[in-house]
């Protein structure tokens, strides 16, 4: 996720934000103009309601709020998750921001994570930019910076989330020191991920 899409979250749950609220009308025109570049489900469990931020291809950001009248989001939104996937997270995504936590590693399951990263094109299609998951006693990473795709193996999962996270290192650097923050593990999120569709609401 890129740091300004943490910034319209965070103000908007918060409420401070100045983004624009936009209902069925403004999605369909949206979709009929192919201008849906990604499109997030926030799942806020504290007050059990489902909110969407829309990106545009004009990096414009919109909120879908949780309801309008007699409608409801995720109403709203069954028309367009076959055709889009989405990302869902809850707001304890927007707490870790709040809490100057960034960047934010995620950890993502096995079966999921070659779904995202093409290893033989070296291609990240995830919505995040660092991520990881265990397999076979391993540790698989990616981290996307500045458009540069990088990959890599560990063995001990607290090297894997400090490579993530640290775009800086190198995977010999943290292999030759000992020094961690003391905090890492608090900088990972567990995402449950969902296609467009596979989720009922």
């Amino acid at each position: 996720m890129e740091k300004r899409e943490f910034e319209v979250l965070n103000n908007y749950y918060y409420g401070i934000s100045k983004v624009s609220i936009i209902w069925l009308d403004d999605m369909k025109l949206l979709d009929t103009q192919n201008k849906i570049k990604r499109i997030y489900e926030i799942i806020d469990n504290d007050y059990n309601e489902v909110w969407y931020l829309v990106r545009d291809y004009d990096e414009k950001s919109y909120i879908l709020k949780y309801k309008c009248g007699s409608y409801y989001s995720v109403d709203i939104m069954k028309a367009f998750k076959t055709k889009y996937d989405f990302c869902q997270i809850t707001t304890d995504l927007i707490k870790m921001y709040d809490a100057k936590s960034y960047p934010i590693v995620f950890k993502i399951k096995s079966e999921d994570f070659n779904y995202y990263y093409n290893q033989d094109k070296n291609i990240n299609t995830a919505f995040f930019n660092c991520y990881y998951c265990c397999c076979n006693n391993t540790y698989k990473s990616v981290r996307e910076y500045r458009n540069k795709v990088e990959y890599e193996t560990f063995k001990k999962e607290e090297d894997a989330i400090y490579w993530c996270w640290n775009f800086k290192s190198t995977k010999s650097d943290i292999l030759s020191s000992d020094i961690r923050p003391l905090d890492l593990k608090e900088r990972v999120y567990n995402y449950e991920f969902t296609r467009g569709g596979d989720k009922d609401d």
